[in-house]
């Protein structure tokens, strides 16, 4: 093996030996011989001994026996390739080390890694290397990891290593396969994660390309048939074969999964020999002939569509004026691009209906739970111009797509080394989460309030985006067209927390009701065209389900869903109406006045149209509330109850089928609690208070900013008891907000905050509702807001009152 002039053997060569030099020779070469070059090979000799002796050359940090991340290939070498490297084609845009890239080679690696020396990267960029250009763009603005060693004299000496391109195989951002799965399964690689460092392998001082560099092979190459490659590029036409044969692998991949082929409930579904909805579109196929067929209990197959309303979609609605020509196959040969495009997609799946509801809006409606769990899949489009369909080609042939770099060409070599084809590299501009969200999560579809029934429903869901197609199911994490998977871990905790709903929404969620709060705050967000009638109905397929979950018996049948003890009022649950009436205002919202819906209870979160979340369920939380009865037809009076409760259930007067209707936004509640008059002042405006506020009523996560205001007993305005979020308090106009104003409080719950080191102690705090009479109605409230009081003396008020009932509206 080649020999450094000092005696020292090359780094990279089949050993080191340096056990035979003295100490003082060992010390010298650590102190003043960390690098140097060898003249007589090409490639950088770093020189450095094995085991105890070497002090950190990173950080100053004790490395053990390091192992060696050595170039993939050298640049310049002039050696003969072995049989197992057999010279390839040329390959027209790739240097010579990129001629003989091998991907078996990463296997040599425990984590899969390998390196190209950064300055031969830049130098074959600047010769017109594809995948060097690719490496070097993807790099370029990442900082060079600083190395410094101790000189034995209790100082530092920085130090200057060749930087090396270490490239990691992975899939989806996910620890290496092992052994024993590649051997079975191949590489299964879809990405390469790029850091910049020296030549050792100490990922704690590399740093990392913030680029994802995918990796993609065609469907039938060698690549990806051996299991190595996994990811796929199928082009910028979301019609293409390629893409219709990408979305055909992921339904069908749904067959095994237990979620996707049962509804939220446990019912088990076919999707191919479904109820059909009560009216479809039906496809004659190869004539493509369109006619509207009311379905009268048929069984079939259909897909759902979900989008945003625009004129060309009003236009083409069913009406009682074409309703009898298009029952003919008359009046469908116009439709606007984004019902041709679904209707093709239908015809190309060998799907025979697209559902269209029925002609009466109010009774289709609460059917939404079964349409969209029974389709096969739903498509929708999220793009904020549909004019154009969401099979249009994105952009001109062969060009880049928004999000990705030009591909780059790689030869495949199989697990003897053996040149078999091809396969490509790009880059996304746009991590895949990322992208994601923008195009999903942010789209002006996912504003639109009917769109989270839809999503949380559809067992199956393709989604065209501007940047490429999506798909995601009820039982696994959303798939891109490049055959991605977001992965938590690298989801982050906004959009995990987000993924998660649509997994929890399922009968084996032990707490549904969770489900429920966590789905109603999404939904605040959006935006309803007639909230004063879609308020409650555009969740009422949501409601549907949860209430047959709530109803399974001990031995997990299905219940059903009209039973008394789950009785569902304005978007709330009776059986849990002591947490359910304790939502407040989103603390990020605006502090602007925002719109209230007068056709639904105030106690309701339905009544406000703004962001809106519930507070943490604590393990110590009682009810001090009592449901005397409850109210669900409007009437003229309502002195007496509708339905009275007896030990938390409805003793029914009628039929129970009036006791569960998930569209019904009228309620009203008569309880029993006790009441004390408290004054509002002042918002708590610093972070201080807030932190003082949060923590003393045991309240979790601290806010750092909220519309709370202090509350106050009236003998002592000085102190603050508690605090408030009021959302209909109306002030005069030129009153300053901390005049106080004397308004009712109900305790709705109590629990109990624990303070103390050493000698503990456990003080109780009061959930409460804030009320206000109506005029000219005696013992009838409305809502003003909701808090906590944590004041040992006003509490103790609260105990020594009588008891009252009211009646909330």
């Amino acid at each position: 093996m080649p020999e450094c002039p000092q005696g020292f053997p090359a780094f990279g060569c089949s050993s080191i030996q340096l056990r035979n030099l003295s100490s003082h020779q060992r010390v010298f070469f650590l102190m003043e011989l960390h690098v140097k070059e060898c003249s007589d090979i090409d490639q950088k000799c770093v020189f450095v001994p094995k085991g105890r002796h070497f002090r950190g050359l990173a950080r100053a940090k004790t490395t053990p026996a390091l192992s060696v991340v050595y170039d993939v290939w050298p640049h310049n070498s002039d050696e003969e390739p072995s049989a197992s490297h057999a010279s390839p084609p040329q390959y027209h845009g790739l240097c010579r080390r990129c001629q003989k890239f091998d991907i078996q080679t990463f296997t040599q690696s425990p984590n899969l890694c390998r390196g190209y020396l950064l300055r031969d990267v830049r130098e074959s960029a600047e010769n017109g290397c594809e995948f060097c250009t690719l490496l070097l763009d993807c790099v370029k603005d990442v900082p060079v990891p600083e190395y410094f060693y101790d000189n034995g004299f209790g100082k530092r000496k920085t130090r200057h290593p060749d930087i090396y391109v270490h490239m990691t195989l992975s899939r989806d951002h996910l620890p290496a396969k092992t052994k024993s799965e590649r051997k079975e399964m191949g590489l299964g690689v879809n990405r390469l994660l790029l850091e910049l460092g020296d030549r050792y392998d100490d990922v704690d001082v590399r740093n990392a390309s913030p680029y994802e560099l995918c990796v993609a092979a065609d469907r039938q190459s060698p690549a990806a048939l051996s299991g190595d490659v996994v990811g796929r590029y199928i082009g910028n036409d979301p019609a293409s074969d390629e893409s219709f044969l990408t979305a055909s692998a992921w339904i069908a991949g749904c067959t095994g999964h237990r979620k996707c082929n049962e509804t939220v409930s446990g019912v088990q579904l076919d999707a191919h020999n479904a109820p059909l909805p009560t009216r479809c579109i039906e496809i004659t196929p190869n004539t493509r002939r369109l006619c509207l067929r009311e379905t009268q209990g048929q069984r079939g197959a259909y897909l759902t569509l979900t989008h945003r309303w625009n004129t060309a979609t009003a236009e083409c609605k069913t009406t009682t004026e074409n309703y009898a020509k298009r029952l003919q196959g008359e009046g469908l040969d116009n439709l606007p691009p984004l019902f041709r495009d679904a209707l093709g997609l239908a015809e190309r799946f060998g799907i025979k209906y697209d559902g269209d509801g029925g002609e009466d809006w109010g009774k289709e409606a609460t059917k939404m739970a079964q349409y969209y769990q029974y389709s096969v899949f739903t498509i929708a489009g999220t793009a904020e111009d549909m004019r154009n369909g969401i099979l249009k080609p994105r952009h001109r042939d062969h060009s880049p797509r928004p999000w990705a770099s030009r591909l780059a060409r790689l030869p495949y070599r199989d697990r003897n080394h053996v040149l078999a084809g091809s396969f490509y590299v790009f880059a996304r501009k746009t991590p895949l989460v990322q992208d994601y969200v923008s195009q999903i999560r942010e789209s002006i579809l996912f504003r639109r309030g009917w769109i989270l029934q839809e999503w949380l429903l559809s067992k199956r869901l393709l989604w065209y985006t501007p940047s490429g197609l999506f798909f995601e199911c009820q039982e696994e994490l959303p798939l891109a067209d490049d055959e991605s998977q977001i992965t938590l871990n690298a989801a982050g905790p906004a959009l995990e927390a987000h993924l998660r709903i649509k997994s929890s929404f399922h009968y084996t969620n032990e707490d549904i009701l969770g489900f429920w709060y966590r789905a109603l705050e999404v939904y605040s967000t959006c935006y309803l065209t007639r909230p004063d009638l879609d308020r409650i109905k555009a969740v009422s397929g949501l409601a549907k389900e949860v209430g047959a979950v709530l109803e399974r018996d001990n031995n997990g049948e299905r219940g059903i869903a009209a039973s008394p003890n789950n009785t569902f009022m304005a978007g709330l649950w009776l059986m849990d109406l002591h947490h359910g009436l304790l939502w407040e205002q989103n603390h990020s919202a605006s502090a602007e006045p925002f719109p209230k819906l007068d056709v639904a209870p105030t106690w309701s979160w339905a009544s406000i149209l703004a962001p809106f979340k519930w507070p943490v369920k604590d393990r110590t939380m009682k009810p001090s509330l009592s449901i005397e009865g409850v109210c669900l037809c409007e009437r003229k009076s309502h002195e007496d109850p509708e339905f009275r409760l007896a030990d938390g259930a409805i003793i029914p007067r009628e039929t129970e089928s009036q006791l569960f209707d998930p569209a019904n936004l009228f309620s009203c509640i008569h309880v029993g609690g006790k009441v004390h008059t408290v004054h509002i002042r002042g918002y708590l405006s610093t972070e201080e208070n807030l932190y003082n506020a949060a923590v003393s009523t045991a309240y979790s996560p601290v806010p750092s900013s909220a519309p709370w205001r202090a509350i106050c007993a009236a003998p002592r305005p000085e102190v603050i008891a508690g605090w408030g979020s009021l959302e209909r308090l109306d002030t005069a106009p030129g009153v300053c907000d901390d005049y106080g104003i004397a308004v009712l409080a109900l305790e709705v719950s109590s629990r109990h905050v624990r303070s103390g080191f050493l000698l503990k102690r456990s003080d109780p705090v009061m959930d409460v509702l804030f009320l206000e009479e109506l005029p000219d109605r005696e013992g009838v409230f409305r809502r003003l807001g909701v808090g906590r009081i944590a004041d040992q003396d006003l509490i103790r008020e609260f105990e020594a009152a009588t008891e009252e009932n009211l009646q909330l509206v």
